[in-house]
């Protein structure tokens, strides 16, 4: 008897243990054949060779970051312009020299896009070595104002621009909202003396709004040389508007 006992509690074991299988395997399958998340969507949605020209241009947009790591003064002491030069010269060889990872089909304006790039941010940082948040503006507004700008066209895509069908409106808006905020708080975090915060918008603003204007415009000239230029004679007014030259 005790043995017929035995199985019967043996038996009742092995099909908790195998229920238990099988909900577990359920639960697995479940995990599997759920639906992806938004984010691997978004990331899916584009080819990586666009992700790393993605970050790539938004790697300059550090620079900020990496000046506030530095002990400095202004005018910029020798040491932090090798440093930006460093960087720049750095990020900049590289994008040319490994362009494959990044160029898309048929495109041919990749070097003159890493150059104008480069140039126009050296030129601010180095040319106006008392006045570095000019610089470190005009680099955030071509980084993530740009940047996103393009992100935003290829991810959201959406209603056009009635002027440039190339361009949409939810590309002009992450242009702005991400231009804007960031640029200001490099201006007003580098500014010697400092500034307030609604200084630092007013100089901003202008230059963020009109570079991103110049952005949609259906034009031949490469964007990053048309964003930086016209972020750069406009920041350069504003300063001369608002602050002067100390």
């Amino acid at each position: 008897m005790s043995n017929g006992i035995q199985a019967r509690n043996l038996s009742g074991v092995a099909g908790s243990g195998a229920g238990s299988i099988v909900c577990s395997a359920s639960a697995a399958t479940t995990r599997v054949i759920a639906p992806p998340s938004l984010l691997s969507e978004c990331v899916d949605r584009l080819p990586r060779q666009e992700w790393r020209r993605r970050l790539l241009h938004l790697a300059p947009g550090v620079l900020p970051v990496v000046l506030l790591a530095i002990p400095h003064r202004d005018p910029l002491a020798l040491f932090a312009q090798m440093v930006i030069l460093t960087l720049i010269l750095g990020i900049s060889v590289f994008a040319v020299r490994a362009a494959g990872l990044f160029v898309r089909n048929g495109e041919r304006s990749w070097t003159i896009s890493v150059v104008g790039y480069a140039a126009i941010t050296l030129a601010m940082l180095l040319g106006f070595p008392g006045q570095p948040e000019l610089g470190l503006a005009v680099t955030v507004i071509i980084a993530f104002g740009d940047g996103s700008a393009t992100l935003a066209g290829l991810l959201v895509r959406g209603r056009r621009l009635p002027w440039n069908r190339d361009k949409s409106w939810a590309g002009l808006t992450a242009f702005l909202v991400f231009s804007i905020p960031l640029a200001t708080i490099a201006y007003w975090a580098e500014a010697r003396p400092g500034v307030p915060i609604s200084i630092a918008l007013a100089c901003v603003t202008p230059a963020a709004l009109a570079a991103a204007l110049v952005e949609t415009l259906d034009v031949t000239v490469n964007d990053n040389v048309r964003v930086g230029i016209t972020a750069a004679l406009t920041i350069v007014f504003t300063q001369n508007l608002f602050v002067g030259w100390q």
